[in-house]
């Protein structure tokens, strides 16, 4: 099979053409030597920058986005002078071939003949060598393009030393220097890599064998040709680091072309101006990530993540990170936001130190691989996994995910109209020993782990309804599993094994071998599944890679985009052919820490769009002028509606958390701001206001309201409670169909445009059955009792009855789905029969630190704003409020922060989850609101307590909350026959609160 390359693609021909017409319309003279290029002019051609600009409709952008001569550094103004172009274009639209085309048009168009490519990395050099000399490439710009030439490519390598004379000259530079302008038909590309120059003396000594013409250092004869510059992923090479100032200083090149997808910054500025800005020079030709998505130019991303068994949230996981056999292992606990601890045990010591959740589970041996646990798990060494009470193998459920995904897209794609495309699949792992083994055979426990995953996965599709021709391929990859899958770590490159170094080659250097259906001996080729850490990133790329697993994660905040790029690129058929007619998808499974992953690459694609570095969340008179006459609206009127409503500030900044709703509510800014995303504008200089001001005078105030209504109690049932769960219980069971099979399920997100803005929506998730993830029986009624206030005895009796009465059961149902479903039925089974049969008695306890009070019972000075609510207005309160800000969760709230009443002393939101009133569920309930009222002669305080429900109609209120509300009053009665009295309300939509004071203060009067 041969890749084909298209010879038409506007997005591909506009920088080519458009390089190629500045260059053409600043030549200076002709070569002085044959081994030179020709020379340019001091300066670009202006007005050939001007029409290319306009061309790829990018004039005004490039003009806010040049970097003048003050934003440079000194560093950067002391280098050699040199033009310089640069062309943005995203990953995977075909950077390698347009600066290659251009090479050879600069050689039709204007006798260049002498090119220098410099990249920062190995990987990419070889990718970059590899392209250059694939035979489909050459037949490519010889018959398809007509440009009649070849490049003969001087691949500058390092090179062993002579321990004594001269040393020999480098092949690569002689090849160069000494290419003739007189041969017609070649062009001469000098291709190395950055470290060749910083690292050593390779271009730079003078002991060579020869001469080259009259230069003495290789490094001289190489400026002497007067070589084009081309730079491959500047963000890797900037202008103020060393890799760039060698290129410039030792090379001289006339001109600089920059060629990638992300541009490094320049720090601009000092102290309060200080900021930063993207580094382009002369920009002539912007692909950015959202053109490059909404065109079809690259696949769409869904992102995907696993949560916990019975439908939980993932918050935290479990590595072991490392074994001393008989002794003791390491492991490290991760949570969401990815803080991480590290722990060491010993044989018999429990995992409960680690999590509450693992309390229970010990250590029970530790062997040279790993630990044995008391749950009948065995953990490996790098193995990942949830902390519960049966441990499942995060990685397996990973794998899982993965591997149902990429056999959904392999299905499609295999059986499409017109020829199948070989789908591939990505993993990163961290450890090469789990995928390799502790003594390198290819059989580490992932790599195992994987294949038996894989057969059951294999042995599912072949159960399915298929094409003869597809069912063979799936029988064929059953018959030789092992085959399916291969990988490449960096150490593999020092492997003498066999096997391995055919793994290796294959992965690097095979592509066209990977995107084949047959080997070479005509036999299926099964491969497709590949792994490594980090190793394939930028340098390696492969069009048919469909899915990206991270078993690992990316180790710090780096960009999204490079994250995903290796999938991006449009697939290729089965005879090599681009296809771009359809709308194919790049699966990304992630772990739970990264499960903001999607909004993330929104914001990065998004913030992308904006013209103006400085604020892209501004917006001008001319703006508003324009909306409001839209709306036939007076401006300074509009202008004060926006800054009343909390989108914009003084300044016509808007407030990034309002976007959503101003584009919402105003249209019309949409096409104004255009895509820029939220998440992706802040201002360094800036903190969130995450945290609200107590007003400590007010505090005071509600102090003894605060104290009771911190006091704790318990809650108790009538005795005969326990005879209507027993009777209950086994009808329960079967009715609510408590017990099933364990399941996971991810959560989709699909990357989709609305309006040339990227937005990450929600879409089809999927749930996996797992296997051996159960309790032993015992284990299970224990946890049961825990979470329904059941006694063992009770359960027990309940599950043996539910079973002679035909209920289907067995030991794989008892697991952490089916103690979810019980407890929750058992909690819903409360609501409805034991509201009324509850008590309370207060607790000889009291709370030392509370939301709003230190352990010492002096006042706070801020609570965090997310327990006062979640949404958030500027402007300052009423002196009666407890709080400095606007906080709140619902526009009743909201309203009743405003309402100023003159009876009420002061009054406040309650922090969430700070009063714990037990209820007859599971859960706690705490109210939303608290006053201090004075009755009408002044002489008596009444204490308050709201209950808000952003309902039309108490009909409305879901029947779990009406429960918690009817324990509440329960509650407060309590309360008051205990000597101090709170007047508990309920507030809709359709009661105003100073109606509910109003009413307390006149029957109290």
């Amino acid at each position: 099979m041969e890749l084909k390359l298209e010879n038409n693609l506007r997005h591909q021909l506009l920088p080519v053409e458009g390089v190629a017409a500045v260059v053409e319309a600043s030549i200076q003279e002709a070569p002085k030597a044959s081994h030179q290029n020709p020379l340019l002019k001091n300066q670009l051609s202006g007005e050939a920058l001007q029409v290319v600009r306009q061309r790829a409709n990018l004039l005004d952008k490039a003009t806010k986005l040049h970097v003048t001569p003050y934003m440079l550094t000194d560093k950067i103004k002391a280098l050699p002078y040199h033009r310089l172009l640069d062309i943005k274009m995203e990953t995977g639209t075909g950077k390698t071939y347009v600066y290659t085309r251009t090479m050879f048009e600069l050689h039709k168009r204007c006798g260049f003949n002498k090119f220098i490519i410099a990249v920062p990395t190995l990987p990419i050099k070889a990718g970059t060598a590899s392209f250059l000399t694939e035979p489909e490439v050459k037949r490519h710009f010889q018959n398809v393009c007509d440009y009649n030439a070849e490049i003969e490519l001087c691949l500058l390598e390092p090179q062993k030393q002579s321990k004594k004379g001269r040393q020999n000259m480098p092949s690569a530079v002689g090849r160069f220097f000494f290419g003739n302008h007189h041969v017609k038909n070649k062009i001469y590309v000098l291709l190395l890599n950055t470290q060749l120059l910083t690292n050593g003396k390779l271009l730079t000594r003078d002991d060579y064998d020869q001469m080259l013409g009259e230069f003495h250092l290789p490094v001289d004869a190489i400026a002497n040709t007067k070589p084009v510059l081309i730079i491959d992923e500047p963000h890797r090479v900037e202008r103020s680091g060393k890799s760039y100032a060698a290129l410039i200083e030792n090379f001289h090149p006339q001109l600089v072309l920059r060629y990638g997808a992300t541009f490094p910054d320049l720090s601009v500025g000092k102290g309060k101006n200080k900021h930063t800005v993207k580094d382009y020079q002369e920009l002539i030709y912007d692909l950015n990530a959202a053109d490059s998505f909404n065109q079809g130019l690259i696949k769409g991303v869904a992102k995907e993540h696993l949560e916990l068994p019975g439908g939980k949230k993932a918050e935290k996981k479990v590595k072991l990170l490392s074994v001393v056999k008989g002794d003791n292992a390491h492991l490290r606990l991760t949570s969401a936001d990815h803080a991480s601890k590290t722990f060491t045990l010993h044989v018999g010591e429990n995992l409960g130190m680690l999590d509450n959740d693992l309390d229970g589970v010990t250590v029970e041996a530790i062997s040279k691989n790993g630990i044995s646990l008391s749950n009948g798990q065995v953990k490996l060494t790098g193995e990942e996994f949830f902390p519960d009470q049966y441990g499942v193998s995060y990685q397996e459920g990973m794998i899982e995910l993965a591997l149902m995904r990429h056999f959904e897209t392999e299905r499609e794609n295999f059986c499409r109209e017109g020829l199948p495309i070989k789908t591939l699949a990505l993993f990163f792992i961290d450890n090469i020993e789990s995928f390799r083994g502790p003594e390198g055979k290819n059989d580490g426990w992932l790599r195992k782990k994987f294949v038996d995953i894989l057969t059951a996965r294999v042995k599912k599709e072949l159960a399915r309804q298929n094409t003869s021709e597809y069912a063979a391929y799936l029988q064929a990859t059953l018959d030789n599993i092992d085959a399916s899958c291969a990988g490449y770590f960096s150490k593999d490159n020092n492997d003498s094994d066999e096997n391995i170094a055919k793994e290796v080659k294959t992965i690097l250097h095979g592509k066209k071998q990977l995107l084949s259906f047959t080997t070479e001996e005509g036999k299926p080729n099964v491969l497709r599944f590949l792994f490594s850490k980090w190793t394939l990133k930028e340098g390696w790329d492969n069009p048919n890679v469909f899915t990206i697993c991270k078993l690992r994660s990316s180790g710090s905040e780096i960009s999204k985009l490079q994250e995903v790029g290796r999938g991006l690129r449009l697939p290729v058929d089965s005879a090599g052919n681009r296809i771009s007619d359809s709308a194919f998808m790049l699966n990304y499974i992630v772990d739970f820490t990264e499960k903001d992953f999607a909004n993330k690459l929104v914001a990065e694609i998004n913030g992308d769009l904006g013209t103006d570095q400085r604020s892209p969340l501004t917006i001008t008179e001319s703006d508003i002028i324009l909306v409001a006459e839209k709306r036939q609206m007076d401006v300074n009127k509009f202008f004060i509606e926006l800054m009343t409503e909390g989108y914009v500030d003084f300044a016509r900044n808007i407030v990034p958390e309002k976007l959503d709703d101003l584009q919402n509510k105003y249209p019309e800014f949409k096409d104004i701001i255009r895509g820029v995303d939220t998440k992706r504008i802040r201002d360094r200089n800036q903190t969130p206001k995450d945290k609200v001001h107590i007003r400590k005078a007010r505090f005071e105030e509600l102090r003894d309201l605060w104290a009771q209504l911190n006091r704790k109690y318990i809650l108790y049932f009538d005795k005969e409670i326990d005879l209507k769960i027993e009777a209950a219980l086994p009808a329960l069971i079967q009715d609510k169909h408590v017990f099933a099979l364990q399941t996971v399920e991810s959560s989709r997100k699909i990357l989709e445009f609305e309006n040339n803005m990227a937005v990450a929506k929600e879409a089809s998730h999927a749930e996996l059955t797992l296997v051996n993830h159960h309790y032993a029986y015992n284990e299970f009624l224990k946890r049961a009792a825990r979470n329904t206030n059941i006694p063992v005895h009770l359960l027990h009796h309940a599950i043996c009855e539910a079973v002679k009465n035909g209920y289907s059961l067995t030991d794989e149902m008892f697991n952490e789905g089916s103690l979810t479903r019980l407890a929750v039925a058992v909690d819903d089974w409360k609501c409805e029969q034991l509201v009324g049969l509850v008590r309370y008695k207060q607790a000889n306890y009291k709370v030392k630190e509370t939301k709003l009070t230190n352990a010492d019972g002096t006042v706070k000075d801020e609570v965090v704003k997310a327990y006062i609510g979640n949404k958030f207005i500027a402007g300052n309160p009423p002196q009666s409020y407890l709080y400095d800000a606007y906080a709140y969760d619902s526009g009743l709230e909201l309203q009743n922060i405003q309402t100023e009443i003159e009876e009420v002393v002061v009054y406040g939101k309650i922090p969430s989850h700070s009063i714990c009133i037990p209820t007859v569920a599971s859960s706690n309930y705490s109210p939303d609101f608290m006053y201090v009222v004075k009755k009408t002669d002044g002489t008596k305080e009444l204490h308050v307590v709201i209950e808000t429900k952003a309902y039309d109609k108490e009909s409305n209120i879901a029947p779990d909350e009406e429960t918690k509300i009817s324990c509440a009053e329960e509650f407060f009665k309590e309360m008051t026959a205990n000597g101090y009295t709170v007047h508990f309300r309920k507030q809709i939509n359709s009661t105003g609160v100073k109606t509910i004071i109003n009413e307390l203060v006149m029957q109290d009067s």
